[in-house]
């Protein structure tokens, strides 16, 4: 296969055509069309399916959810079988036989790793500029300092095609939407040599409104992360002062969008970098933009009429959510509260779902507002963490993770940033200045967890109170950094405004029905007694202390009365990570263990009960709402449901002694009436308390959307 032919395609469904058929040309050349349709919500795939049947182009359609032109390349890049890939976009044009011009021109020089060719740029539809290469050398070094120095032609993307060998260890920055290409060729450029077409191969339309768009719009994180690209080039052996001097004439170019617009004062911010390299700042150009700041700027404060214009999404909200696990697909109760969470704020506007942890799984979510990332990829080398020191409450955070991470804020632009509790407390200083709003969500008050563990062991160690005091210290050093603080109920609110001198906002975000969407609306039947009555499901994280103590209990103490009066009862104990003590329970007679389950929706139908038998810890409440959900009456201690505001007797049954859970559990099963009852009215009240709904309110109502009041807890309706 020849030629392998990469277009990242975004809503181009009314410029396709003509790129696809400015390809018939070279047909013969072609072995593949890959067109990366990066979310195109106007038909982009089926115009360019039906172009493509017309004109007898073998095209396969890539969909994919990336948000960015060098991602969708890059995924052109991976899928490629072709010997060379010619990089296309979507609304330009190849011009008749350039193809076989860059071809012929690799052929001729079989040490280049890229052949370039001429390129006509249209503005407004009409030609209006030349652009030849011309002055490339044998000296690969001298090549890419005179690229970077404007010294050389840029290459268009469209003019040139690389050998797939070439490109192997090479790929696009992802987190940038501009001079992602410089960094590409000059890559490239610094490893390989490239053969010169003169003549033109490609019509590429130039659009000035555009550009300027993307200048103005978060100009100071668009610059870092540019920068940040740039001197990521110089592992690749490219000259540090060459790569300063882009930044300068980067930070200059950006300046000058935002002197048009008026925009004074953030133009003054960007002429420091501009000035960052000594010869550049002094230039005449310079000079001249910071003179004309100096004077719009008087001018406006003069101005009766004076506004301030500042950067927006109109009225979408755009929102981070950072966790420690990757939160999709959610497995775990973690997993589980950061997803609900972010598709509740996708009702606002376009969420990104950040994890330290590399995601094993590849899929994306359904919703295309929401996209995915991870800050670590599978097997990579270990680096130096995050502080020097860190109490056991905390997870360690490489510092690779937190440059990623400083990449996809300023990418992403987020309105609000949501970090997972304070296991990630090193990273809420550094997202500070990057934060518009920095929200702590406390999927529990750490201190008083730690606090039931401490009182739970029976020791009394001095190291167990330390490490209840040092998590307290920690919360309150997190209030005083961040703008407000999620929680999932009323009892942790009081916890946490109790420890919060700051009086920070704090505001109650329950716990929602996790993956409401899988589940029937109306009330499922019961389930069948084939498998045996009744079956009784566990669901939670298996490596957790307070999860392995609740199983064992089940286990040794309440199954074995169950079966005593039934005797098919059966328990099933499904979850991530299973510690020993765990998996030595199959040992035990009608103990069954689902491990790293898929998908829990299978043992979800076939449960008849739900026994929850926690006296320490706060991670069950999500299952308890999943399982009432589903219609499964739920048994449990009142720690179990802590929060919930369940009604005792009517939505769920409650006790300390696991002797009386067992016993109130079999009166259950045996009142089928009542049993049928407990179903109805557990169901009926999940939903309308903790359904997406409710849980959107209250998102909204802990982004500070709609409440003044910011010290004043936000309940969700609980009216019965």
């Amino acid at each position: 296969m020849n030629v392998t032919v990469v277009i990242p395609a975004r809503n181009a469904a009314a410029t396709i055509d003509t790129t696809l058929r400015s390809l018939m040309s070279d047909r013969d050349l072609i072995g593949e069309i890959l067109l990366v349709d990066d979310g195109s919500d106007d038909q982009t795939a089926s115009a360019a399916i039906a172009s493509a049947q017309r004109y007898g182009l073998p095209l396969e359609v890539v969909s994919v959810r990336l948000g960015s032109a060098g991602a969708a390349r890059n995924v052109g890049i991976a899928r490629a079988r072709g010997k060379s890939i010619f990089f296309l976009d979507a609304d330009d044009e190849l011009i008749e036989g350039g193809l076989s011009l860059l071809q012929d021109a690799l052929r001729r020089n079989p040490e280049a790793g890229l052949s370039i060719g001429a390129s006509i740029r249209r503005t407004n539809g009409r030609p209006d500029k030349l652009k030849t290469p011309h002055g490339y050398t044998s000296d690969r070094a001298q090549n890419t300092r005179r690229y970077l120095l404007n010294e050389l032609w840029p290459i268009a993307m469209g003019s040139a095609l690389v050998t797939t060998s070439a490109t192997a260890a090479i790929r696009f920055p992802e987190a940038i939407g501009l001079d992602e290409d410089t960094c590409y060729w000059v890559a490239l450029l610094a490893r390989f040599d490239a053969a010169i077409v003169s003549a033109p191969v490609l019509l590429y339309h130039h659009d000035e409104t555009r550009m300027a768009q993307r200048f103005i719009l978060a100009p100071r994180r668009t610059f870092l992360a540019i920068a940040l690209e740039l001197d990521r080039l110089a592992d690749f052996g490219v000259e540090r002062e060459a790569l300063q001097w882009r930044k300068s004439w980067i930070a200059q170019r950006i300046s000058r969008q935002l002197i048009k617009h008026e925009r004074y004062a953030d133009a003054a911010g960007m002429m420091r970098a501009v000035r960052a390299h000594k010869a550049f700042g002094r230039s005449w150009k310079a000079l001249q933009y910071s003179a004309r700041i100096h004077v719009g700027a008087m001018t406006e404060k003069h101005r009766p009429d004076a506004k301030v214009t500042i950067p927006n999404h109109g009225k979408e909200r755009r929102t981070l959510v950072l966790s420690y696990d990757p939160a999709f697909p959610p497995t775990s109760g973690a997993d589980l509260r950061n997803h609900r969470n972010a598709v509740a704020a996708a009702e606002f506007g376009p969420v990104c779902l950040v994890s330290i942890r590399p995601q094993a799984d590849p899929s994306k979510p359904a919703d295309t507002r929401i996209r995915t990332a991870s800050l670590t990829t599978e097997g990579e080398a270990r680096t130096a963490s995050i502080g020097w020191w860190r109490i056991s409450a905390e997870k360690r955070i490489p510092r690779t993770a937190l440059t990623h991470l400083g990449a996809i804020v300023r990418e992403f632009a987020p309105d609000s940033i949501v970090v997972e509790g304070i296991a990630l407390f090193k990273l809420l200083r550094p997202l500070r200045p990057l934060a518009g709003q920095l929200i702590l969500d406390m999927h529990n008050v750490e201190s008083d967890l730690a606090g039931q563990l401490h009182r739970a062991d029976d020791t009394g160690s001095t190291p167990a109170i330390a490490a209840a005091l040092g998590v307290r210290r920690l919360e309150r050093k997190a209030l005083a950094i961040v703008d407000r603080a999620w929680v999932c109920s009323k009892q942790d609110y009081e916890r946490l405004a109790a420890l919060c001198p700051h009086k920070v906002p704090i505001d109650i975000v329950p716990n929602g029905i996790p993956r409401f969407e899988d589940i029937p609306v109306d009330l499922p039947a019961e389930a069948a007694t084939s498998d045996g009555f009744p079956v009784i499901l566990f669901v939670g994280h298996l490596g957790y202390k307070p999860n392995i103590d609740a199983a064992e209990r089940l286990a040794g103490t309440i199954l074995p009365r169950f079966r005593q009066r039934l005797p098919t009862a059966r328990l099933v104990l499904a979850g991530r990570y299973p510690k020993p003590a765990v998996k030595a329970l199959t040992g035990l007679q009608g103990v069954d263990l689902m491990e790293n389950p898929d998908d829990i929706r299978p043992l979800l139908s076939r449960a008849h009960l739900s026994i929850i038998p926690l006296s320490t810890g706060g991670g069950t409440r999500i299952k308890v709402l999943e399982a009432m959900a589903w219609g499964i009456p739920v048994v449990a201690t009142p720690l179990a449901v802590e929060g919930l505001d369940l009604v005792e007797n009517e939505e769920v049954l409650l006790s300390d002694s696991d002797e009386r859970l067992a016993d109130m559990a079999i009166e259950l099963c045996l009142d089928r009436t009542r049993m049928a009852s407990q179903r109805v009215q557990a169901h009926e009240a999940v939903w309308s308390r903790f359904g997406p709904e409710a849980i959107r309110n209250a998102v909204r109502g802990g982004f500070g959307l709609d409440d003044a009041d910011a010290c004043r807890p936000r309940l969700p309706n609980t009216d019965r």
